[in-house]
């Protein structure tokens, strides 16, 4: 009988998971020592011109993916037998979806900016994006197979890559297209060291084509396309708005300050990656289960975004200067400003592995539309006038409004 056959072991799988995915969340300190040095070498302007380009890349890498990650993991725990299949039929799928995304990447960085560097930096991000897509699928079915313990392996080797060549190159003085660059490389290496160990896991990667499965994940995957696509405009078009209305300075001050409550948010992401590989399995299995699951998680999930919403608040100013810098203290105001918004974002992680497994893919699109349409009127109010502050308020306006929707389509 399987580890989780049992009543008793399934407990304490999911907390041996939530360690596991714990330690792939805590590796998101490597990515904020990443940009903590970046901020003190490049400063303000160029860092500006980083974040700048950071964010529409990741705008544009959902194109890349279009949800094919979450229905990898949905699929994958509901029929462990599938493994092998999805993977193989979903990368030859991710093919067109990267190309795809990448071309529109280089074509709107085009057009939005003039500076050759930040054009050149746009376009190393989105060949660094092109790799990490591919390596969320990996992921997805690692995560669907609860292998949380390979998953981490994967996580830590990208990160820990990332960081090393990241620092290198500021060091070395290749300022911003070095670490442009150095993203490239770190990707691409964490993308081998995935295909060795599900190498291990499944016998290799590979392509497959077939039209019915091609369909039946494609179909199943564009709902969740959509709301990332939208979900991901929301959480960075700040940014990309700042650069194009307010310059780089700005972008570079909103950038600190959102790295920070980025990274504090990776924390119930832990919770919901665990949460919902378990859930999928339980909404077609145990209902009663399911739902004592989704109350815990979220009790759990909310609890700890009190402590740190209060830490955060009265510790803006300190952890500013200690990370970034003194020319960084004034990113403390927009810091704050986000911090208001953590306890939203706390619960919206645990209502989405609530939404995913139960095949409520159309309520995510409606919240995250709903979530950016505001966040963007706010924004278009708030930036000409407060700068940094008023993208971050836009952002706990449309954070607040995301998750009424989403309370009030789960009730």
């Amino acid at each position: 009988m399987s580890d989780t056959g049992t009543p008793s072991a399934a407990p304490r799988r999911l907390l041996q998971n939530l360690a596991f995915a714990g330690a792939s969340g805590a590796s998101a300190g490597l990515l904020l020592i990443l940009f903590v040095v970046a901020g003190r070498v490049l400063g303000e302007v160029e860092f500006g011109k980083f974040s700048f380009a950071l964010a529409l890349g990741t705008i544009f890498e959902t194109l890349m993916d279009f949800g094919l990650h979450q229905v990898t993991i949905r699929e994958v725990a509901r029929d462990r037998s599938r493994a092998a299949s999805v993977l193989h039929h979903t990368l030859g799928i991710k093919l067109l979806w990267t190309a795809g995304g990448l071309a529109a990447l280089l074509i709107t960085a085009t057009l939005l900016r003039r500076e050759w560097d930040v054009r050149l930096a746009c376009y190393l991000i989105g060949g660094a994006l092109v790799a990490r897509s591919f390596m969320f699928t990996i992921r997805g079915v690692l995560q669907g197979l609860e292998r949380f313990g390979w998953d981490s392996l994967v996580v830590l080797g990208d990160r820990g890559l990332l960081l090393i060549l990241g620092v290198g190159a500021l060091w070395a003085g290749w300022g911003l297209l070095g670490l442009s660059a150095a993203f490239v490389v770190a990707r691409g290496g964490a993308l081998v060291l995935g295909a060795w160990l599900t190498q291990a896991q499944l016998g290799g990667v590979g392509v497959k084509y077939d039209r019915d499965i091609w369909r039946e994940l494609q179909k199943s995957a564009i709902p969740f396309g959509l709301f990332l696509v939208v979900l991901n405009l929301y959480a960075y078009i700040d940014s990309v708005m700042l650069g194009v209305m307010k310059g780089d300075v700005e972008t570079g001050i909103y950038g600190a300050a959102y790295k920070v409550y980025e990274g504090v948010g990776y924390l119930p992401g832990v919770i919901a990656s665990v949460l919902t590989p378990r859930l999928s399995s339980l909404f077609v299995t145990d209902r009663v289960a399911h739902r004592r699951l989704v109350l815990t998680g979220l009790g759990g999930s909310v609890g700890l975004a009190l402590v740190v919403t209060v830490a955060g608040y009265v510790f803006a100013e300190p952890a500013m200067r200690l990370l970034f810098g003194a020319g960084f203290v004034v990113s403390a105001q927009p810091f704050r400003i986000l911090c208001f918004g953590l306890t939203f974002v706390f619960a919206i992680w645990t209502l989405h592995a609530m939404a995913i497994s139960a095949n409520r893919e159309r309520l995510l699109i409606r919240a995250a539309l709903v979530g950016l349409v505001v966040n963007v009127l706010v924004n278009l109010y708030a930036i000409p006038s407060m700068g940094a502050s008023g993208a971050a308020l836009a952002t706990v306006v449309g954070e607040f409004v995301s998750l009424a929707v989403l309370v009030a389509g789960l009730r």
